[in-house]
């Protein structure tokens, strides 16, 4: 246990001379903050203006994105998420290392309430304004609820030849919407939960579900026969319950995108009406790929798999993630082969996200120090109020027993200072002063301090 003596000494340290107030930590800009979008910002959360000028489909979501007050950067993550759901579930991207993934996707929003990360989302609905009866979007509830969102029931012959309904996969593509993502890590740390494993599984286009005993109640998609995307809405206070599960490999399969833009100008531009774009026609097979950016890949992980490098943890999925963007963004202008500048631009989409998530770290970095020094700063306090009545007892206790002693008359010639210090304890002269408790006794009524003196009062203790 800390002693609330030098931990009172400790926090007195830190007090501002000026003040009497404890010194606060400089404070960090939050990641939601519109200054940090600014040329000349030391932290810039968002993508840079040169990115959207680099192809006509880039620099039209961000025309929308103006027109509705809305960060591009979140625009581009919803818009994205979208044309996966829409994209058939037979194109894969191509295995550099491992085997052929899939475009399932997830994107998470970061920026503080009213920032307009729900309306980023319909920003994107109104630019890639495809409707079907094989796709859906629904809220993000618990994990068998992700795999009920494809399946529905359907009547079906049996081998008797009786009619039957049976649960079955109606739906081909999802898209998952979460407005607060504070109830990811609330619904994901329920006891079991099958919430972000679901997740992390879907995220990789694997099986889903399991079969129960009844045939009309089994829960199962097939690998690669659905499409998955997710886009998450999180206030920057409530980001890192994505980042906790950091363990599990949740966060490392999200974009982290910025929801504010200081960059959005006053004046509203045109409304650049829908984008041009309709689903790929494509057999089953990998998406083409770059040799140079398949060559990339191959060594990094040869690197990683020899050991040679060391990587942060919630980079561990980057090369991945990064082609993801890069299927995404070859299939947003046609194309269905990822070329070396698909390449170039999706890393630029993981620089940006690498800022947004440091900004969350470091945000809830500063909050940690702060409840610290606040907790610190009671204990204090706390110490203080015990010396404080610690010594008030010494005080009482020290002026009763001189009181008594000088009642008793036991002294030759009188009681002096000397004599009545002999009764009082050393353990309450270390907290208090004899003079205090002689003020005290007087003070009640019990002695009569004349000089050098001490004779007997009105009233005994």
């Amino acid at each position: 246990m800390t002693d609330p003596t030098m931990l009172a000494a400790r926090v007195l340290a830190e007090l501002d001379p000026g003040t009497g107030l404890l010194s606060p930590p400089p404070r960090r800009p939050a990641i939601a903050d519109p200054s940090l979008a600014r040329e000349g910002s030391e932290l810039k959360q968002n993508l840079p203006a040169s990115f959207y000028d680099e192809r006509p489909e880039l620099g039209h979501i961000r025309a929308a994105a103006y027109s509705r007050a809305r960060s591009p950067d979140a625009v581009l993550g919803a818009t994205l998420a979208r044309l996966a759901v829409l994209t058939p579930p037979t194109l894969r991207l191509p295995a550099p290392v491992d085997s052929e993934a899939s475009l399932d996707f997830a994107v998470a929003v970061i920026g503080r309430s009213g920032a307009g990360k729900s309306g980023a989302l319909k920003v994107g609905r109104d630019l890639l304004a495809i409707e079907s009866d094989d796709l859906d979007v629904v809220g993000l509830g618990s994990g068998e609820g992700i795999v009920e969102s494809y399946l529905g029931m359907v009547d079906e012959v049996d081998d008797a030849g009786k009619a039957v309904r049976v649960k079955r996969q109606v739906r081909r593509g999802v898209l998952f919407l979460l407005d607060e993502g504070q109830a990811l890590g609330e619904m994901g740390s329920r006891r079991g939960s099958t919430l972000l494993p679901t997740i992390r599984s879907a995220w990789a286009g694997e099986m889903l579900g399991q079969a129960n005993a009844s045939e009309e109640r089994r829960r199962k998609l097939p690998a690669g026969e659905y499409r998955f995307a997710l886009v998450a809405g999180f206030q920057l206070e409530y980001a890192t319950a994505l980042l906790d599960d950091a363990a599990g490999g949740t966060p490392q399969r999200f974009v982290f995108l910025n929801a504010h833009d200081a960059a959005i100008p006053d004046d509203a531009p045109p409304w650049p009406g829908p984008l041009n774009w309709r689903p790929p026609v494509h057999g089953a097979g990998p998406m083409g790929l770059d040799a140079g950016v398949a060559a990339e890949i191959r060594r990094r992980a040869l690197a990683v798999s020899r050991d040679e490098v060391d990587i942060d943890p919630l980079d561990s999925r980057r090369d991945l993630v990064r082609l993801k963007v890069a299927g995404l963004l070859a299939l947003l202008a046609g194309r269905t082969d990822i070329t070396a500048d698909d390449w170039r631009l999706a890393g630029q989409v993981l620089d940006a996200s690498d800022r947004v998530r440091a900004g969350i770290i470091d945000a809830a970095r500063w909050r940690a120090s702060e409840s610290e020094r606040a907790r610190t700063s009671k204990l204090a306090r706390q110490a203080a109020d015990l010396d404080d009545d610690a010594t008030t007892r010494a005080i009482d206790t020290m002026g009763a027993a001189i009181a008594r002693h000088v009642h008793r008359g036991q002294c030759d010639g009188g009681c002096r200072r000397r004599c009545v210090t002999q009764v009082t304890s050393g353990k309450h002269r270390k907290l208090a002063t004899v003079d205090d408790a002689l003020a005290d006794a007087a003070r009640h009524g019990w002695i009569v301090v004349n000089g050098a003196d001490i004779t007997p009062g009105e009233t005994t203790p």
